[in-house]
């Protein structure tokens, strides 16, 4: 029996040594035996729901939202390349080079990359000459001093892990302006068809649990729907982060101090999953196509008194006497 008695004392120190193992620094105070030490103090988080469901007298409201996170079909890479030239023909030639170059290094990488070149600007630039004249003793002109030449170059690549490669061999040939990167999909009709259907079996759950607490058939119901359909890309789901810093720690008297500068950068921010009903693809970690479904669905609960296509007729009926008075008759 006593063995017993210690076997089971044990075995209760062992389960709270291994409950207390994953509870962190904000429970120190209670098991070191000092409860104000540092200052923490336990607080229980609440958090409140959102609401999906409202119900009046009237009507009952139920929404249903949800997220499809969706690889891209292809990126669209876009480099701005600036040459300057004595003349247009050095200009144009110099330009067309490098371009070419780009081109046939990444045929020769991947056969699959797509490169199309889209004209932005092309001027002259100008110097101020003096020249003498009879009456005016110095007269400064513009004279064109060479020509400026923009170009921009698309490339379509369906592998992201190109991309390095690809910001490779432009900069090899000084080509380091990447002004956006376009996400494309062709399946966005598959996308918005895959989400109605989801949200249509939950909306049928809903139902079946919401008439049998109410114990109606909300099925028969007359009802008002609102659907709702949109898409975000990676590009515009970026949000600037200046990067935390502080001054370097000195402890010699004599030492000087110096302030560490912040590094301003972007991160890739996802729309919260928290407040929608159901989402697809909720593990992709690279930056995807967000599209959004919603349905918002409103159930008339209180009936109309009177049957549908009923028709109300409000005629009255006078009467002229013979002393010229009009009187209401009580048909």
């Amino acid at each position: 029996m006593k063995s017993k008695f210690i076997t089971a004392v044990c075995l209760m120190a062992v389960i709270h040594f291994t409950s207390a193992q994953n509870d962190g620094n904000v429970n120190y105070d209670k098991k070191s035996g000092n409860a104000n030490y540092g200052g923490n103090q336990y607080a229980i988080n609440r958090v409140n729901t959102i609401q999906t469901t409202t119900s009046s007298q009237d009507e009952m409201v139920i929404t249903i939202k949800g997220i499809y996170n969706e690889r891209a079909t292809a990126q669209i890479a876009t480099f701005s390349i600036l040459q300057l030239g004595k003349t247009a023909e050095e200009a144009t030639s110099l330009i067309d080079e490098r371009i070419g170059n780009v081109m046939k290094e990444l045929s020769a990488f991947n056969k699959e990359i797509e490169i199309a070149s889209d004209m932005i600007s092309f001027v002259p630039t100008y110097d101020y000459s003096v020249e003498k004249k009879i009456f005016n003793p110095k007269t400064y002109n513009e004279q064109p001093s060479g020509f400026e030449l923009k170009k921009n170059i698309l490339i379509k690549f369906k592998n992201n892990n190109d991309f390095d490669r690809i910001v490779a061999i432009c900069g090899k040939f000084e080509i380091y302006d990447l002004a956006k990167v376009d996400y494309v999909t062709t399946n966005l009709d598959g996308i918005r068809f895959q989400m109605q259907k989801k949200a249509m079996e939950q909306f049928k759950e809903y139902m079946a649990n919401y008439s049998l607490i109410m114990n109606t058939d909300l099925n028969k119901k007359e009802k008002i729907l609102q659907e709702g359909f949109n898409v975000t890309y990676p590009m515009e789901s970026y949000r600037s982060y200046q990067a935390y810093s502080q001054a370097d720690a000195n402890f010699d008297p004599k030492g000087v101090v110096h302030n560490i500068k912040k590094n301003s950068t972007e991160y890739y921010n996802a729309a919260m999953v928290k407040d929608h009903n159901f989402i697809f693809n909720a593990d992709i970690t690279e930056p995807t196509i967000q599209a959004f479904y919603e349905i918002t669905i409103r159930i008339k609960l209180k009936e109309d008194q009177l049957p549908k296509n009923t028709i109300i007729r409000n005629n009255r009926y006078y009467i002229i006497t013979a002393a010229g008075d009009i009187k209401l008759l009580n048909l």
